[in-house]
């Protein structure tokens, strides 16, 4: 009865709060700024797009939201040990029984309660999954939260990467656990949010392979990128998901599209004034990249200075190309939010 008790009275904007701020501060303990297909405020900024997500679905699928919240803001809270993937002779993963890779273990420059609690657990090179699990139900029980509560957020957070890998340890909680893995997906493989992952490691890797970026080979790269994604929609479990991850693979078409067409026939005003300008300000700014911050210079700074420099342009396909760009950017914006 007391546990009930205590639990009713837990104040959950406080406590998501506390944790928002745990996971944040523990993703820039690492000074590594690139690691595999992931960079150093990657993994909080996509923490937040996931959240967001997840809780767009599940409100569909009528599932529980708290736990989901609680699972989302917590997944990949260790995904920074998660270092180099490891490969045999021939190039290919090295799985384990369950399919899943192996990773170099990564360690941090600094300390906290999540390096503090990891080192505890000892988890000998255990993907994020396992070890975010774990730490969740540690972090979780602190808080007084009562074990069925904390037991569920573990469970959803160990299968956000294959949702019923885990079947045989629990088949509960089996919805949410697909949610957060559809949420995971769709941020990291469709859409524009996707789009602004795809920019920034193509550019990472032509200048560490070549030393510059060419733009006409990335426009060129996106066409063949997006139809390797297509594979994703029918990975989706609910139908929420598949919705979304329709709209948005068709959303990635249409950008690389209006891309394509105005390198072709409109290509210096698109850099001025079009998507080009922005895919060009992203490429910009891959050493080190944060969306968040990309996104507040567009709209403070990018878009505000165009609205000025149009007021002299005298062609009206100028006018659309801008109009491209906005659309690019709200469509983007929306993502971020979880539409």
């Amino acid at each position: 009865m007391c546990s009930k008790l205590y639990f009713e009275e837990i104040d959950d904007a406080v406590i998501l709060k506390k944790l928002n701020k745990l996971v944040k501060e523990t993703f820039l303990l690492w000074d590594e700024v690139w690691v595999g297909f992931s960079w150093r405020y990657y993994f909080f900024n996509h923490t937040q797009r996931v959240r967001a997500l997840s809780l767009k679905i599940g409100r569909n699928e009528n599932v529980d939201l708290k736990k989901l919240e609680y699972a989302a803001i917590l997944h990949d809270v260790t995904k920074r040990y998660d270092g180099r993937i490891l490969t045999d002779s021939e190039g290919r993963r090295i799985l384990d029984k369950k399919g899943f890779w192996h990773n170099e273990l990564l360690m941090p420059k600094r300390e906290n309660l999540v390096t503090t609690l990891y080192r505890e657990y000892n988890p000998l090179h255990k993907l994020h999954n396992v070890t975010a699990a774990f730490l969740a139900e540690k972090i979780l029980r602190s808080y007084g939260f009562p074990i069925d509560f904390y037991s569920s957020v573990s469970s959803i957070i160990k299968g956000h990467l294959r949702p019923d890998a885990y079947s045989e340890e629990s088949s509960s909680n089996i919805l949410e656990r697909r949610i957060l893995y559809e949420a995971d997906t769709i941020d990291a493989n469709l859409g524009l949010t996707a789009f602004f992952r795809h920019v920034n490691i193509c550019t990472h890797r032509s200048l560490l392979e070549d030393g510059r970026v060419d733009l006409q080979e990335y426009v060129n790269r996106i066409e063949p990128w997006i139809k390797t994604k297509a594979f994703f929609i029918d990975r989706m479990m609910t139908e929420t998901g598949i919705r979304i991850a329709r709209e948005r693979n068709e959303r990635m078409k249409e950008v690389y599209s209006n891309m394509e067409n105005e390198f072709q026939n409109n290509f210096i005003d698109s850099l001025n004034y079009g998507i080009l300008g922005i895919i060009g300000y992203f490429i910009d700014h891959n050493q080190d990249p944060c969306l968040q911050d990309e996104m507040n210079y567009l709209s403070s700074t990018w878009i505000p200075e165009r609205e000025k420099m149009l007021k002299t342009e005298t062609d009206p396909n100028t006018k659309i190309i801008f109009q491209r760009a906005v659309n690019f950017y709200n469509l983007l914006s929306q993502e971020l939010e979880g539409y």
